[in-house]
């Protein structure tokens, strides 16, 4: 059964677009991508989750991410 997300697509998208443009707007190569992205998503876990669950939820995040990824 897929996962119901709280979010529509719609905002997801608009997002995503958004934050995918700033990227190409900037000519930023993949290293600086992936360290921008990296330490945004630090100071989310950091800032916005409860510290006795931030480790668990880091652990499936790279997880699925690992699933996600092709080869």
């Amino acid at each position: 059964m897929p996962v119901q997300s709280q979010y529509n697509d719609a905002q997801y998208n608009e997002i995503l677009d958004q934050v995918l443009a700033v990227l190409e707007q900037n000519n930023v190569k993949t290293d600086l991508a992936l360290m921008v992205l990296g330490d945004t998503l630090t100071h989310i876990f950091n800032q916005r989750i409860d510290a006795n669950v931030r480790q668990k939820l880091a652990t499936q995040f790279c997880e699925v991410l690992t699933r996600t990824i092709k080869e």
